[in-house]
């Protein structure tokens, strides 16, 4: 049978407004206190009375900042999956993985985690523990349920796009080499382009974490002489095009470019660019979505949805001009 607040702060030795502010977080409890107090509530199953009516989703996010951090995946899919979950009447908290510990079963139904491969690695064995319904973005694991966006489908799109143009020597640039998306995206490259019976460039890496090494690698990506690039991913759509024309190249008269979407930016760019998009308000709703199934059927077998990515052509696309013609 559960018990009410009065036995379980009886039982702590504090106050009913320390239980209430451990559940809610609402001030600064001591982790030693928050510790106790949640232990206690787990043995004897204490159910939080201000989410009886509501159902909490956690969400799950990396502590660490870049400058362009806004302009990462994650964060651009931070708001739209609050707004989603505050639609469907539900509570959430944003936590770091050193707070995991803090997750309490009746207080907490689900788990959206937003981390990078490595960071999910390195907090693994807890989230192993964990036992709430956790869901995962664009990254697949045993313990959780995923919504994926296609990113091969996204490449072949550009691909198919740009060979319209009838450009041949394509390169591409990857943000991240070995992770999911970067997988995805490197095979599905080499298969366009060995189907189309096209030599491939070399696929060098172009990301956020070190900008000398990335102008280095852009440098011998055109050393290349492509007639056309895509670069992937969110958060080097903006330097990748600064990087361009820092150095004289004019789009698409020079090269053309495809980038990935940034919704509210990538259409008011010099010039418009055309990009990849995975919709992410529609990977938002179909997310919170899926965790609100999980929340209702949390004996459910793990799933693995796939949503399309989607081509917006605008004006970063030229007709190539054979290297040496006019």
């Amino acid at each position: 049978m559960a018990t009410d607040i009065n036995t379980l702060a009886k039982r702590c030795g504090v106050s009913k407004a320390t239980i209430s502010r451990v559940f809610t977080g609402r001030a600064r409890v001591s982790d030693a206190i928050r510790a106790r107090v949640l232990a206690a509530a787990r043995e004897l199953d204490y159910r939080p009375q201000q989410v009886v009516a509501r159902d909490c989703v956690a969400i799950v996010v990396g502590e660490r900042k870049t400058p362009d951090f806004r302009l990462r995946f994650t964060e651009r899919l931070l708001t739209p999956a609050i707004f989603e979950i505050t639609r469907r009447n539900l509570l959430t908290e944003v936590i770091t993985p050193d707070e995991l510990a803090k997750l309490y079963e009746a207080y907490t139904k689900a788990v959206l985690l937003l981390l990078s491969e490595p960071e999910i690695e390195a907090c693994r064995a807890e989230l192993e523990k964990l036992p709430m319904p956790i869901l995962t973005v664009n990254k697949e694991y045993p313990f959780s349920s995923s919504i994926n966006t296609d990113h091969g489908q996204g490449v072949l799109l550009a691909l198919d796009h740009l060979r319209k143009h009838g450009h041949s020597r394509i390169a591409m640039t990857l943000d991240r080499l070995d992770n999911q998306a970067g997988v995805e995206r490197r095979s599905a490259y080499e298969t366009f382009m060995k189907n189309a019976m096209l030599s491939p460039l070399p696929i060098v890496h172009y990301g956020e974490e070190n900008a000398a090494d990335s102008s280095q690698n852009l440098d011998a990506l055109l050393a290349e002489q492509p007639t056309a690039v895509i670069f992937c991913g969110e958060s080097i759509a903006l330097p990748a095009v600064h990087d361009l024309q820092r150095r004289g190249i004019r789009i698409p008269e020079d090269l053309s470019v495809i980038t990935s979407e940034l919704a509210g930016v990538s259409c008011w760019q010099n010039p418009p660019m055309t990009t990849i998009n995975q919709n992410i308000d529609a990977l938002a709703t179909e997310t919170i979505q899926q965790l609100l199934n999980r929340i209702r059927n949390p004996q459910t077998p793990q799933t693995t949805t796939k949503l399309p990515s989607t081509l917006i052509v605008r004006e970063s696309v030229a007709d190539a001009v054979p290297r040496g013609g006019n």
